[in-house]
């Protein structure tokens, strides 16, 4: 009672003598409360801020997207970052927007406040009614994630100074009620119209070139990277229409600025040709060709019927489109852009599609030909250059009416009129953009055409409809005159034809049924073949450990000292060898089954665990069970032996790693889910993976453990690397539309490689009784 009393003289003498120290007034009071024991109340560790930082936002990338989109929904139209000094961890981040910025009650209730509703309240922006981006409440543990110290400089339109908020975030430890902890907020004149600065210091990772261009392509996948609509007016006002969005990183090194990555650096200022197009009130397609290099400035129409360019598209409105045009080898790209172009174009190239502001897959993404691009490259009916590779591009639909709807499983949009015609208005824009450069650089555009001295004759080019039907041609010649016997007999050639071409893609169906299975299986076989010879490389270390003990208990059976250490370590050897033996003797028996069925990447994570421990216990390696953020974790139909050849590709990868740090070592697996894919991290405390091999380690017969002779082979004592095995590895992914890529690590760790793999559908899951 004594305590409480001297409790609330303290709190009497505060009200009385100093009034405003409401964090003293506070701490009392919460001191005071205490006391009450008729009543309970919920209090909050400070620590709760670090455990969320780490927990919500594991990887770096992830913090600063967070960031970047909150920067989105704040109706910016521009974001910088710039990392100073940040080669090595310590170094200092600055992300600066011009976007609303906050005024002093939202700086308060909004980003201050742990689990705000105001996103799930206002799911639009305020300006440009943007589908907000950002996940509730994770942008300050992405902040707390990336440093230790956190500087907050906001302004708005409205106000006439700038607020300051500085937070340390080392004060949120554990012990200490978070209500007692304060941060003050100063005001300072203001530094630009509107908008919000933050400088976050003490970073706690590193931030290369090759990680600052990596989180650039990961944001930039998300959300549409720059505007194509204008201004409209309706009813003589003037509709705000959304200017769109640009990211622009750079680095800060001896107070020199480089900027990194943005559009223009990556890959658009090399283009040959920039090809515009969009669909007018009338629903006219109209296209523009651009090009410096080629001195080409050329506007015209596209109509729905490629034989009269004013019949305009029915379904198609406030549909715009761009898409920059690239002709490799040919001497149009400087040397040192070009191969980083082609490459980026591999994975990049295309065209993707944007709906409403947002990324709608699978279109633009590897081996998706949504455009027929590829196809017609195949049908060489026009003969320059025209594939996905050849192509960075992007399609904005402004689609509020919803005549664009995603299918069920989020897999594309539903085939509609609408999208028949949208295909064909940019299959038939960028072939005109296609054929006039081929015109102005005198390159022959379709078999037949001739020369006429050295230059190649004007040829009209007809660009075929691809959304022509035999319905659309049977009704286009039942418009011609002729006797009614004349029309029946065609219409009868036309009902067979349409019959035999039903046949002909029904058996086209099964040979294409049968060409993947087979092509599943010498996948499967060849990954088993690799894994096999992984396997011997492992078991020649064991066989002679154990010959080398048994030679030793021969020699010393009759002294009994050391006989039973020497016989335990003998009994380790085979039960680990014993373990490696069951292990594959399980993934040879799985290829007997055929059947693809969802995989629950937690499960199968966990069974090689179980089956490798032992080895990386002998290896000096920490290797904890795999670590599940989520559960029911399946992917899409896929063989069972696939991961087991993933998973020892990337441990024996691994132990070569740590082995040449000469250091003991570590290794994390962990899985969980994103919106639409099931993803496994694989972590390692190995020499880590150099800038210029992050991309060349998926490349075939690329390896950096190989032995340049086959003596060297036999004397050394290391596993001597093939190049093949995680090549296989993205062949495995890549197959069932997933990604596999270098993360930046996790903190403690020098390597991160991810994989993701489509979810499983309902309907997947249900055919397999899961």
């Amino acid at each position: 009672m004594m305590e409480e009393k001297q409790i609330r003289e303290e709190l009497e003498r505060t009200l009385a003598n100093d009034s405003s120290n409401y964090s003293k007034i506070l701490e009392l009071s919460t001191k005071l409360a205490s006391f009450d024991t008729d009543n309970v109340r919920f209090s909050v560790d400070a620590g709760v801020i670090d455990r969320l930082g780490t927990e919500l936002v594991a990887r770096q990338e992830t913090a600063v997207s967070e960031l970047v989109k909150n920067s989105y929904d704040a109706d910016a139209i521009k974001v910088t970052l710039k990392f100073e000094n940040s080669d090595t961890i310590g170094g200092t981040l600055y992300i600066e927007d011009d976007g609303l910025g906050m005024t002093k009650e939202q700086l308060v209730n909004g980003f201050m406040r742990i689990s705000s509703t105001d996103k799930l309240r206002n799911p639009l922006s305020e300006r440009y009614n943007r589908k907000r981006a950002g996940q509730k409440g994770i942008g300050r543990f992405a902040v707390q994630r990336l440093g230790e110290k956190l500087t907050i400089t906001t302004q708005t339109l409205e106000d006439d100074f700038a607020l300051v908020l500085t937070i340390d975030w080392n004060k949120y430890q554990g012990d200490i009620d978070l209500v007692n902890i304060t941060n003050k907020i100063i005001i300072v004149p203001k530094r630009k119209e509107e908008g919000t600065t933050l400088k976050i210091e003490g970073l706690k990772d590193k931030w290369t070139q090759a990680a600052v261009k990596r989180i650039y392509r990961y944001v930039s996948a998300i959300i549409q990277p720059f505007p194509l609509s204008e201004q409209e007016e309706t009813n003589n006002d003037i509709e705000i229409i959304d200017p769109g969005f640009k990211t622009v990183f750079k680095k800060l090194d001896n107070n020199k600025s480089i900027v990194i990555a943005d559009e223009s650096s990556m890959i658009y200022d090399h283009a040959l040709a920039e090809i515009d197009g969009w669909i007018d009130d009338n629903g006219l397609g109209i296209y523009s060709i651009i090009s410096k290099q080629l001195d080409i400035d050329e506007y015209g129409e596209i109509g729905s019927d490629p034989d009269n360019m004013s019949v305009p598209f029915s379904e198609l409105k406030k549909v715009r489109f761009k898409a920059y045009y690239y002709i490799y080898n040919a001497g149009l790209i400087p040397k040192m852009q070009e191969s980083s172009i082609k490459k980026l174009s591999r994975k990049s190239g295309g065209i993707r599609l944007y709906r409403n502001g947002f990324r709608v897959l699978p279109y633009g993404e590897i081996g998706n030909d949504w455009v027929s691009l590829d196809e017609s490259v195949k049908k060489r009916s026009i003969l320059p250059v025209h594939g996905n590779l050849n192509f960075f591009g992007f399609v904005e639909l402004t689609d509020t009416e919803k005549v664009f709807n995603e299918t069920s499983s989020r897999e594309g949009l539903m085939e509609n009129e609408a999208l028949i015609q949208l295909q064909n208005f940019i299959y038939r824009t960028l072939i005109t953009g296609v054929i006039k450069v081929a015109e102005v650089r005198n390159v022959k555009i379709a078999s037949g055409q001739k020369k006429e001295g050295k230059v190649w004759e004007k040829i009209e080019v007809r660009i075929k409809d691809i959304a022509h039907t035999l319905e659309a041609l049977d009704q286009e010649l039942e418009k011609e005159e002729g006797n009614i016997q004349v029309k029946r007999k065609r219409k009868k050639k036309i009902e067979k034809l349409k019959k035999d071409i039903e046949q002909v893609a029904e058996l086209q169906k099964e040979e294409t049924s049968k060409m993947l299975k087979e092509k599943s299986m010498l996948r499967v076989l060849s990954s088993v073949g690799i894994t096999i010879g992984q396997f011997i490389h492992e078991v020649r270390d064991y066989l002679i450990n154990m010959q080398s003990d048994v030679n030793f208990l021969l020699e010393k059976l009759r002294s009994d000292t050391v006989l039973l250490e020497r016989v335990v370590i003998l009994e380790q050897n085979i039960a680990t060898f014993r373990s490696y033996t069951s292990y594959f003797d399980n993934i040879i028996s799985q290829n007997v089954v055929r059947e693809l069925k969802p995989i629950e990447i937690q499960n199968i994570a966990e069974k090689f665990w179980t089956s490798i421990h032992n080895d990386a216990i002998k290896s000096n390696i920490k290797f904890d069970e795999p670590v599940r953020n989520g559960f029911y974790l399946y992917t899409l139909p896929m063989h069972p032996s696939e991961w087991s050849s993933i998973l020892f590709n990337f441990y024996t990868n691994a132990k070569k790693a740590i082995k040449r740090t000469k250091k003991d070592g570590e290794i994390k697996i962990e899985c969980g889910e994103t919106d639409k894919f099931i993803y496994l991290e694989f972590s390692d405390t190995g020499d880590g993976i150099s800038e210029e091999n992050e991309e060349k380690i998926f490349e075939e017969f690329f390896t950096t453990t190989s032995q340049k002779a086959l003596d060297v082979i036999d004397e050394s004592n290391e596993i001597t690397g093939t190049g093949l095995g995680l090549k296989i590895v993205k062949d495995i992914v890549s197959s069932y539309r997933g990604k596999i890529q270098v993360v930046s690590p996790k903190q403690g760790f020098n390597t991160c490689l991810r994989i993701e793999i489509p979810k499983a559908t309902d309907k997947e899951l249900d055919s397999h009784d899961i």
